[in-house]
């Protein structure tokens, strides 16, 4: 009896045994469903629209629509000219380094000597008439006026033309300054016959700048 009963036995542990075996695949989880990815369609190219209104021409004689055709009769025009005159030519600039200051309107460096364009130089020996005393030094004092005006700097000027001296009249820069046109302005020299300056020296006349005015040292030896 024993013995039949472990022999029942076996033969159920057997049967289960094959039944999980045979059953084993249908047991595991099934995994997770993969999405399909969307498809994404490419944008729609809206073909390009024409206007089927006629443009009018500039010139019907020379330019036309390009919708309607090439043109004809085109006219090749002279380009325009440079922006630094019509010649196109560059102004050779000169740099005196730290000029003497011959007298005003006179300026000399390394041997050039240079007479400002459009200024007649006061001499350096020449009296003014004063109204309140006698005769004052004008000309040193408007030399002194324009070495104050420098002060050792470069002074740059443009190659004009030589006088029959050898002297360079052209002129000349301090920084932006125009060196002649300050003279005159400021009545340190008067402008020559037929230059651009006259008017200034009417107005410097007029209000009696520099050497048709009084000596000016002489409000700075009055001042406490």
């Amino acid at each position: 009896m024993r013995r039949a009963a472990v022999i029942a036995s076996g033969v159920v542990i057997l049967a289960w045994g094959s039944a999980l075996v045979i059953a084993g695949p249908h047991l595991r989880p099934a995994p997770p469903a993969v999405k399909a990815e969307t498809a994404v369609a490419p944008p729609k190219r809206t073909p390009p629209v024409f206007e089927s209104r006629r443009v009018r021409a500039i010139n019907p004689g020379e330019f036309v629509s390009p919708i309607e055709g090439p043109g004809e009769m085109l006219e090749r025009i002279a380009p325009r000219p440079p922006l630094g005159g019509e010649d196109g030519e560059k102004v050779e600039v000169v740099l005196l380094q730290r000029p003497w200051t011959g007298a005003a309107g006179i300026l000399a460096a390394r041997g050039r000597r240079v007479r400002l364009a459009g200024v007649t130089p006061t001499e350096v020996g020449r009296r003014c008439p004063s109204r309140s005393g006698p005769p004052w030094p004008c000309g040193l004092v408007a030399r002194t006026q324009q070495r104050l005006l420098i002060r050792n700097r470069t002074v740059a000027c443009d190659h004009n033309t030589v006088d029959r001296q050898h002297t360079l009249v052209t002129v000349c820069r301090i920084g932006g300054t125009d060196i002649g046109s300050w003279l005159v302005r400021n009545g340190w020299a008067e402008a020559a016959n037929g230059s651009g300056l006259a008017e200034l020296t009417s107005i410097a006349r007029r209000e009696q700048r520099g050497i048709f005015g009084d000596d000016p040292r002489d409000s700075l030896n009055s001042q406490p």
